[in-house]
């Protein structure tokens, strides 16, 4: 095995993430994921463009002048998104004051990288989002006269109708579908262990009786709401899973309405968010339905052209274009209920 030139370095990833982020700073497990995900990407770029061993790699390879061509790589190379491209630009400028902290890294250099700028974020108009009937088209698409049809409907309306993240659907419990007086609120655990109670359509209610009386008659109220079966065992479903089904189902779609774009899990937070918008939510509800921290998260939806805007309430302005019969009851800048529930006052 070929000596590592800099093991101070390597020693400090190790440190950046099994201790300092996990432990310092009570990163969740999926945030530490993605920052190793990123320095493994840094590492990968480091020895593409200067045919450079691993083990070859130091601290002095941490520089401005790289982290700048590492960005366009990510853009030009990997087709990535300029927003994920800037996060990359977040983490890494976060190793490296983590650096210069444990003195393997110069303060000049660290104040350089802290330069960089990112690139502009994508401009509103290139939102992506599905139209109702478009959305209504994917969800109809799992046969439910078969088990993993029952499990698969049922999924995609509840990504849909919370706007939840994959991660948070995924670590529900099956108490977190929370019923009360006929009404059902999902009690979700988002980012950086926030609480939100988001409240749920009436005809999710039916799904959820059905879904359990397939996936749930002998568990507890503390079993994951989704899950997968490994060696006999249940396990927490994973998102791989998730993505699988989502793009299949998404695929069917397409071949009977061509304008639908590729599928995937997010777009379904988009699409609800769109919608909810556009139907007359104010953004501050918004911001709540989604569990985002920064009002300005939201804005996204707000800054959406005006033509975007037209054309949007007109593809949620019609009954049947609904894709729950209860949205159109459901006028959102006014009811105290909702309110209540996203604010937890009930």
């Amino acid at each position: 095995m070929k000596k590592i030139r800099d093991p101070a370095l390597f020693e400090k990833i190790r440190e950046f993430l099994t201790e300092h982020l996990p432990i310092i700073k009570k990163e969740s497990p999926n945030t530490v994921a993605a920052y190793r995900y990123t320095l493994n990407l840094y590492l990968d770029f480091l020895q593409e463009v200067s045919a450079k061993g691993l083990s070859d790699i130091t601290s002095l390879d941490f520089t401005k002048k790289n982290i700048v061509a590492f960005m366009d790589w990510l853009i030009s190379s990997r087709k990535n998104k300029a927003s994920t491209a800037n996060l990359r630009l977040v983490h890494l400028r976060k190793f490296c004051r983590f650096l210069m902290e444990e003195n393997i890294l110069q303060l000049s250099e660290l104040s350089a990288i802290q330069k960089v700028e990112g690139f502009p974020k994508e401009c509103a108009d290139e939102i992506k989002y599905l139209s109702i009937q478009e959305m209504k088209l994917v969800l109809s698409q799992p046969d439910t006269s078969k088990r993993l049809g029952i499990r698969d409907k049922f999924f995609m309306y509840l990504l849909y109708d919370s706007g939840c993240r994959v991660q948070e659907m995924l670590d529900l419990n099956v108490k977190c579908f929370f019923i009360k007086n006929g009404a059902a609120q999902l009690h979700v655990i988002g980012k950086g262990n926030k609480f939100r109670a988001t409240p749920i359509s009436n005809e999710l209610l039916e799904m959820f009786k059905e879904y359990c009386a397939h996936f749930h008659k002998n568990t507890t109220q503390d079993d994951y709401l989704f899950y997968t079966i490994r060696s006999g065992i249940p396990i927490k479903m994973s998102s791989d899973n998730v993505q699988r089904f989502v793009e299949k189902y998404g695929a069917k779609a397409r071949g009977q309405m061509p304008s639908i774009p590729h599928i995937h899990p997010h777009l379904f937070r988009h699409t609800r968010a769109m919608h909810l918008y556009m139907a007359g939510m104010p953004l501050e509800m918004v911001a709540q339905w989604l569990g985002h921290s920064q009002m300005e998260t939201s804005l996204i939806y707000a800054n959406a052209t005006t033509e975007m805007k037209r054309a949007a309430v007109k593809k949620i302005s019609i009954k049947e274009n609904s894709v729950f019969a209860d949205d159109e009851k459901f006028k959102y800048k006014d009811n105290g209920e909702v309110i209540k529930q996203l604010y937890g006052l009930v």
